[in-house]
């Protein structure tokens, strides 16, 4: 019975985690992903950005309201271009404000927690915006540490707490995201909000873990405003999906024409049950549809936990995956340092950055607990 029921369990946590689609939703990624328009995004139209709070506000446009200027952004470690940069895999010295609300996204009629950390001490007027996206049963709170990481060094950065059950819509959790994001525009048009006249709204970036990987590429294939993507261990799954066009195959979704990068783990490409990241679907299978530039990062001997902030805390649904050999502190130093080094060369073309995503200074840093590959 217990052998029944941690079967059972498991195929439930795989919808998030696992599952072959490459073969049986072949063609039709990122068909039901974010649902916007280029101009205004899932939740609302051009000039309007309905997904936003109850505070109101105009500005739901990338090109509305005071939401800041093509030349924002550049701030911790130098402008944009090849001088110094800092060091990723450390805080950064913009501290950050954390800022809580809820994103009422039209597109789903969902009511999203949004966490926002925001940079302090700021030399720049407006600052990139990266969501980030959490995994399947997985509470968001697990990926704060990323958040604190990215505003340390410049970023506006903001957990998307979509829903996430055990009746799968993936492609309504991609719209969540580019609600989330019309969300923040409000927000940065709004007199008295923390966000007021902070977003650089040509500078947006998404990123995830697991499910969220997945559904951050969704969310970049349908919605332009998202400019980088990047996945910590992204896994498409349609396991418990009676409706395929809910859950679309992310990385049939791929080549994106904006960069990408995706850091994984193959300790969990094979189970006793089913694996967390089955190799039919992890993100080894993203990066090779990926078209340049892009990364792949291996984390050898991460399992597919490895990327969450707490994993002695993870209770239950962290039982299931493989025994990794990587310490979780080296894991997450790694993974928080290339979503630094990552968006802050393709948002704000601090090319000084290359050496800590494919170059001498990562290979120094971290040496053979990673795997790289580029194009």
């Amino acid at each position: 019975m217990l052998r029944f029921t941690r079967a059972f369990a498991l195929g439930w946590i795989v919808l998030g985690c696992g599952g072959s689609t490459d073969t049986d939703a072949g063609g039709t990624g990122g068909a039901g992903g974010a649902g916007g328009s280029a101009a205004g995004g899932s939740a609302g139209a051009a000039g309007g950005g309905s997904g936003g709070s109850a505070t109101g506000g105009a500005a739901g446009a990338p090109t509305g309201g005071a939401a800041g200027t093509p030349s924002g952004g550049a701030s911790s470690g130098g402008a944009g271009g090849g001088g110094p940069v800092a060091d990723p895999s450390k805080p950064g010295t913009n501290g950050g404000a954390p800022f809580d609300g809820t994103a009422s996204v039209a597109a789903t009629k969902h009511q999203v927690p949004m966490h926002c950390v925001l940079p302090v001490g700021s030399s720049s007027a407006t600052a990139p915006v990266i969501l980030i996206g959490h995994g399947f049963q997985l509470p968001a709170k697990q990926y704060y540490g990323y958040a604190d990481r990215l505003a340390s060094h410049g970023f506006i950065a903001c957990t998307v707490d979509f829903p996430a059950g055990f009746s799968p819509d993936h492609a309504g959790a991609a719209k969540d995201m580019s609600g989330a994001l019309d969300w923040v525009l409000v927000q940065s048009a709004s007199s008295g909000s923390p966000l007021q006249g902070k977003v650089d709204i040509n500078q947006i970036g998404v990123m995830g873990h697991s499910l969220g990987g997945k559904v951050s590429v969704l969310a970049a294939k349908a919605d332009v405003r998202f400019k980088a993507v990047l996945g910590l261990d992204p896994v498409d799954a349609a396991t418990g999906c009676t409706d395929k066009t809910l859950c679309p195959d992310a990385s049939d979704s791929l080549p994106l024409p904006i960069p990408t990068a995706f850091l994984g783990e193959t300790l969990d490409a094979t189970g006793s049950f089913q694996a967390c990241a089955p190799a039919a679907d992890n993100y080894q299978t993203f990066f090779a549809k990926a078209g340049a530039p892009s990364v792949e990062v291996t984390l050898n001997g991460a399992n597919h936990m490895s990327f969450i902030d707490d994993v002695a805390g993870c209770g239950f649904t962290c039982t299931f995956c493989q025994k990794a050999t990587l310490p979780s502190a080296d894991a997450l130093d790694i993974a928080r340092a290339y979503g630094v080094a990552f968006f802050a060369r393709h948002l704000r073309g601090q090319s000084g950055y290359d050496a800590w995503l494919t170059g001498d200074l990562a290979k120094q840093k971290w040496g053979a607990k990673i795997s790289l590959q580029s194009k």
